[in-house]
């Protein structure tokens, strides 16, 4: 398999639109935020963003994303510079990158998976989008001519590496042109905008992402409308993964707790970030892989379960999950082996987590003091970030436009379905308030006191 990066290009200015064209709002992101999640969301090797004109501002928009940070200070010497600078903070043992403008809003982590695949059959070394014979960006250009793009320059970009070589690109086809338009003018962004609007939740999608805790319950006393929202998800023949960050519990006590409120499910329904987890390390590591985890019965089940070997020593990927059994001789281990090497992984970013006594040390918070302690950032697993979704949405068969996410919280599950293109719902039985959401830029694409009003709403749209 080859390694292949995403360059964010975020470094150029416009004067037409009053601001920073990268910090212009869609849907309730910055631009430059929501081409910086198509790259994450792509699941590339390494994601990188160039920044000039407004740096500061930019950086402050793409938040905490793990992004690599490459300044480009001669940005008013147009597109190439920031190729130049885009080249220049990839690892020598990246195969390829694909460089992507912050100005096509509708261009998805999908696009760019799709070029990799086609760069993966080996007869071209620049493959790119078209739509009806029309050539179009992003592009994804082989490390056998980073040199000869490094070299070009003014405004030409990668334009002259494509005409120089016509026998060696390959293109991509996408049928609906708006996937790859750019926002070149403000008439540009006023036409695109109600093409941005999606199709409406008053009646339910055919693939649901549901949260559990806060949405189906609170603490052991179920939401009202619990089984009659389970009623219609069944009569309608609605497919749906119960998604939980919570990485500590097996899926047969979520079922349990289920059957305690009278509703039946069945255990391959349940998806929990110690699942995720463990689908994401089966799909980078080979079975009999040894991988130490911290963690509680669930993570060390789920992994086991994979094929992978839960260990307490060497290994070449440390899990960490939330458990109260977390002592400093299990942090130093784990330091040890993150500074030699291993791979760091985290379920779930979850800093706190809600007791009868109230809000304690999550998982979020294991994961700082290790952090702190090597260097390294995790790669987290559970929502916001993508591979949770993903695994939800590989269970279902289900695709982008097909599902959509039911959640209490704004930062985690409305987050991570505006990240990955999905519908979201919001239900204010849990943590977020109606006061927090009118703070908040976050829009959900509607949202409901809970699952019982959202059951009502569906049933009366039969």
């Amino acid at each position: 398999m080859s390694r292949i990066a995403g360059v964010l290009l975020a470094a150029g200015a416009s004067t037409r639109f009053g601001q920073p064209k990268q910090l212009l709002d869609w849907d309730g992101l910055p631009l430059v935020a929501r081409a910086a999640d198509a790259i994450l969301s792509a699941g590339l090797d390494l994601a990188v963003a160039v920044l000039g004109c407004a740096a500061q501002e930019v950086q402050a928009a793409l938040g905490d994303r793990p992004l690599r940070i490459a300044m480009n200070w001669r940005w008013e010497a147009g597109l190439s510079a920031s190729l130049q600078a885009g080249l220049s903070a990839l690892p020598p043992d990246i195969d390829g990158a694909i460089f992507v403008h912050c100005d096509q809003p509708f261009v998805s982590a999908d696009l760019l998976r799709r070029l990799v695949a086609r760069f993966e059959q080996g007869d071209a070394l620049i493959v790119y989008p078209s739509c009806g014979g029309q050539r179009s960006t992003p592009v994804l250009f082989s490390r056998a001519l980073f040199a000869a793009l490094a070299a070009v320059s003014g405004d030409q970009g990668g334009r002259a590496l494509i005409e120089r070589h016509p026998n060696q690109t390959a293109a991509v086809e996408v049928d609906d042109p708006r996937l790859l338009a750019d926002i070149d003018s403000p008439a540009d962004y006023r036409r695109l905008q109600p093409a941005n609007q999606r199709p409406a939740l008053n009646r339910p999608p055919q693939h649901l992402i549901i949260d559990m805790d806060g949405v189906l319950w609170r603490g052991d006393e179920p939401i009202d409308g619990l089984r009659a929202f389970f009623d219609l998800l069944h009569k309608r023949r609605l497919r749906y993964i119960l998604a939980t960050n919570n990485a500590s519990k097996e899926p047969q006590q979520y079922v349990a707790k289920l059957a305690r409120f009278g509703v039946t499910v069945d255990p391959a329904s349940i998806l929990t970030s110690a699942q995720a987890t463990a689908a994401y390390l089966a799909d980078h590591y080979p079975a009999g892989t040894p991988v130490h985890v911290l963690g509680s019965a669930g993570l060390t089940q789920a992994v086991a379960e994979r094929g992978l070997i839960p260990v307490e020593d060497q290994a070449p990927a440390v899990v960490v999950g939330w458990t109260q059994q977390l002592t400093w001789e299990r942090l130093a281990r784990a330091t040890l082996l993150i500074r030699s090497g291993a791979q760091f992984i985290g379920t779930n970013p979850d800093v706190t987590y809600p007791t009868e006594r109230g809000l304690v040390p999550g998982n979020g918070a294991a994961l700082a003091a290790l952090q702190a302690a090597t260097g390294t950032r995790p790669l987290v697993i559970g929502k916001p970030e993508p591979w949770l979704y993903r695994e939800a949405m590989r269970r279902m068969e289900a695709s982008a436009e097909s599902t959509a996410v039911i959640g209490d919280r704004l930062d985690t599950d409305i987050a991570g379905a505006v990240r990955l293109g999905l519908r979201s719902i919001l239900v204010l039985s849990g943590i977020t308030s109606a006061a927090e959401l009118a703070r908040s830029a976050l829009r959900p694409d509607l949202v409901a006191a809970d699952i019982g009003e959202l059951a009502r709403l569906w049933e009366e749209k039969a």
